[in-house]
């Protein structure tokens, strides 16, 4: 086996460097239940509404919008019990209202954070809503 020379290596350039660490290294992203509990009901909402606005006549098509929104808030939930070193639990709420939590941009406070996850969710709602209005009236 031949030896490799440390300068001949450096010089052809195929060196790299070491792999850097991952972003997240906490997977419970530090959020509460209950903001996920939000979320998970307002997604929820939108399929209902629509379900009763339409009077179900694609209840197959509910079904399977309701088993990926149960895979999309399930299978995540699965991911920090599988870390191999001690896992790290979500925040309770008194602790997430005082510290707020960290970001890749910086701090963010509580009603920040919540306000950023949950517009999405809202307004996805909102448009079943406006659906539904539409629906009954034309």
């Amino acid at each position: 086996m031949r030896r490799i020379d440390q300068a001949k290596l450096i010089a052809s350039e195929e060196v790299v460097e070491s792999p850097t660490a991952r972003a997240c290294q906490d997977q419970s992203f530090e959020l509460p239940t209950g903001v996920y509990v939000a979320m998970a009901l307002m997604f929820a909402g939108f399929v209902t509404v629509l379900a009763f606005a339409f009077h179900g006549s694609m209840a197959v098509s509910y079904g399977v919008i309701f088993t990926f929104l149960t895979a999309f808030f399930a299978i995540p939930a699965i991911f920090p019990r599988m870390a191999r070193e001690p896992r790290s639990q979500p925040l309770q709420w008194n602790q997430f209202l005082s510290r707020g939590i960290e970001t890749a941009t910086g701090h963010t406070s509580a009603a920040s954070a919540t306000v950023l996850v949950l517009t999405l969710p809202f307004l996805i709602l909102c448009f079943a809503v406006a659906i539904a209005t539409i629906n009954a009236l034309v």
